[in-house]
Formats: C-alpha cells, structure tokens, sequence
C-alpha cells in the first residue's frame, strides 16, 4: 500500500470509529484507534523516509532509528493501552482520551 492508500484507510477507520461512544465502546475505540495509529505510521514512513513499511511490528524500532523516539514511545503506549483494554472497565473515558493524545501525537509527525 502507498502513502495515499493508508491516508485512506485512516479517514476509513477515522469515520468508523466516529460512530462509537469512547467509553461505552473502549474496545472497539482502541481496536479503531490502533488502526488509525498503524495507517498514520506507515503514511508517516512513506513521506518522511521513502520507507514502504505496512507491518506495525517493527515500528517502534525504526521510528527510533530514523530519528523519532517521541513518536516511537506514543506509539508504544498506545499499544499498552490496547493490550490493557481487554481487561477492566474502569477509566475508560480517560483511556479514551489518552488514546485521542497519542494518536494526535502520531498524526501531527505523520500526516499533519
């Protein structure tokens, strides 16, 4: 996928994830917030770097190596958040709106 074709697939994901209540629907928030992190990533990848790089495995890694650990450690978080939302209910309209910050961290890097 190109840098167009992930810019699209986050505006997909973004009106998708729009329909959701944040709190109510945490897990779905987060799946569709991981998502929209991932496509911004690799958009982010295909602008700042010439880097065709679609499996999220190895972001962290090379968003350090080229240079952006700040993006890396949001990125990171943000899977934390994920990974946690499978278990538990409480705070989630706070983890709704710490995922809102990382991924306007993410987005302002990759996409802005």
């Amino acid at each position: 996928m190109n840098e167009e074709g992930h810019r699209w697939a986050l505006e997909e994901l973004r009106a998708s994830r729009a329909a959701l209540d944040p709190a109510a629907d945490i897990r779905l928030y987060t799946e569709a917030t991981h998502g929209m992190a991932i496509h911004a990533i690799a958009a982010g990848f295909w602008r700042h770097c010439g880097l065709d790089q679609d499996q999220h495995q190895g972001f962290a890694r090379l968003l350090r190596e080229y240079g952006n650990a700040e993006i890396a450690r949001a990125f990171v978080d943000l899977e934390q958040i994920r990974t946690g939302r499978w278990y538990g209910r409480l705070g989630n309209g706070d983890t709704a709106r710490r995922l809102d910050e990382l991924l306007a961290a993410i987005e302002a890097w990759s996409v802005g």
